[in-house]
């Protein structure tokens, strides 16, 4: 009986296959520990994945600057075109035409960006090796950690591509031109709107005043309406 298990039990062998896990762990020993120990080289990583979250801000902060540099002073066309569609019930071909302007917008803004100086050095290793210093050279912490990244500007290439993406002229949330047209221009014209219908009110009288104090507490610029 149990020459015949035996038997029934063979014809299955090499039949379904058995999934094992394998572990592995990479231990240094001898030399190789020893040098590690002696190098700190463990600890030098730990130290670099600490600084390479510090430089990340940096690189940040330096994009904000860039941003505003960049966009400092400029004039796009056809916002009164924008201005005049948005304030009404749009049919289809004056919605399609209104898109139209706003891709138009974003592609004004992501020019104005490439056509800067710096753009091209934005996702670069010169970034780090060139730009960064020489945005740092007032603060000597930030510029040894971005010093300390010169021969190690690989880091940062999947960081660079996100960021990269903040410059796009496509209509996504993620894009600085997006925003600009789609987010804030919006909420720009429908402050001014009701700021207009202020104007129509009795607070009017005491506008200078709400001003000054919101311009003396909250550090605001009180923009001249009357440009608009």
């Amino acid at each position: 009986m149990h020459e015949n298990n035996g038997k029934i039990a063979d014809n299955f062998i090499g039949i379904y296959p058995v999934s094992k896990t394998l572990r592995f762990e990479l231990k240094p020993v001898g030399k190789t520990q020893e040098y590690i120990e002696k190098h700190g080289i463990l600890d030098e990583d730990l130290k670099r994945a600490g600084d390479y979250k510090s430089v990340k801000k940096i690189i940040d902060a330096y994009h904000k600057y860039f941003i505003d540099e960049a966009l400092n002073g400029i004039q796009l066309d056809g916002l009164k075109n924008y201005y005049e569609l948005y304030e009404k019930k749009r049919d289809n071909n004056e919605e399609k035409e209104f898109q139209k302007i706003q891709m138009s917008l974003r592609k004004q803004i992501v020019k104005r960006f490439s056509e800067h100086p710096q753009y091209k050095y934005l996702f670069k290793k010169e970034l780090i090796k060139n730009v960064l210093p020489e945005f740092t050279k007032d603060n000597a912490e930030e510029q040894t950690l971005v010093k300390s990244f010169q021969e190690f500007t690989t880091y940062f290439e999947g960081f660079h591509q996100n960021r990269k993406n903040m410059y796009s002229d496509e209509e996504k949330s993620t894009a600085i031109a997006y925003r600009v047209v789609h987010q804030n221009l919006p909420k720009y014209i429908d402050n001014m709107r009701i700021f207009s219908m202020i104007l129509n009110t009795d607070i009017r009288n005491h506008l200078p005043e709400l001003l000054n104090n919101l311009k003396t507490k909250m550090d605001i610029t009180i923009v001249d309406m009357g440009i608009y």
